[in-house]
């Protein structure tokens, strides 16, 4: 059995696929477990949770992405707040840096970040990161901050070197399907570099396709193609990296502690 450590089967790209209700009743048939439902806003923060309450298999967090830096107010971070009182919210999540689009609003999405950052830390729970073209940004405020109840840097894209030092900060390192591709020779030695007890698997569902589906939607299923990917870089069988990226994703959440 896997787990999706990330994935958002709410988005209207599933729905001509039966969407989240179609993804949930296969899980068992595609040999998942549990898939964590993240939010990127506070309306599909708010569907995370309701998917949740009402599927065992769905755990869910809440946040904004760096995209929507611009809504992270005051009234929404106490939205926030109280959605994560519901006991299957798992983390603060998608938060983060994305500075790929040009004119990107920089200092926004870095207080958009620190705000909820705080609001985590105060709820004790971890963080999910979406870091992309930030790297240099994100060393400056992680440096200087401590990560207690644990870290996820999610569909990482940096270097082994990134990853080695984040990993030092206590973070676990996600791969989705980007690490499968043909091209991706640093990020498979960013995986190699990382050490078994920090690895974490994902889809990103339903984007980032791995091959050789690629072009494809994604579906959650598809996880098991990145822990195949994986278990061939670590050289261990696929059934071990399934265990050990299952355990990952538990500890770092807090699912085997009965969240």
């Amino acid at each position: 059995m896997l787990i999706d450590s990330h994935a958002h089967i709410y988005d209207e790209e599933l729905l001509p696929y039966g969407g989240a209700d179609a993804v949930i009743n296969s899980m068992a048939a595609d040999g998942l477990e549990y898939i964590v439902c993240v939010g990127c806003d506070v309306p599909t923060s708010r569907t995370c949770v309701e998917l949740a309450d009402k599927n065992l298999g769905i755990y869910a967090t809440v946040g904004v992405h760096p995209y929507d830096a611009d809504t992270v107010t005051a009234e929404n971070l106490d939205v926030l707040r109280k959605l994560a009182a519901h006991g299957k919210v798992v983390a603060i999540g998608e938060i983060g840096l994305d500075f790929h689009r040009p004119n990107s609003d920089k200092p926004t999405q870095i207080a958009a970040m620190e705000r909820q950052y705080d609001l985590a830390r105060d709820l004790k729970l971890p963080t999910v990161y979406h870091i992309r073209d930030g790297f240099g940004e994100f060393y400056e405020f992680a440096k200087t901050r401590d990560f207690p109840e644990g870290a996820v840097l999610h569909c990482f894209s940096g270097s082994a070197e990134i990853a080695e030092y984040y990993v030092k900060k206590g973070f676990y390192i996600s791969f989705s399907g980007t690490v499968t591709y043909k091209n991706a020779v640093n990020l498979k030695r960013a995986a190699q570099a990382v050490p078994l007890d920090r690895l974490i698997v994902e889809t990103d569902s339903p984007y980032l396709t791995p091959d050789p589906l690629r072009g494809k939607i994604n579906f959650p299923k598809n996880v098991a193609l990145v822990a195949q990917c994986l278990a061939e870089i670590k050289n261990i069988p696929v059934s071990e990296m399934e265990r050990i990226t299952c355990e990952n994703t538990k500890r770092v959440f807090g699912i085997a502690n009965g969240r």
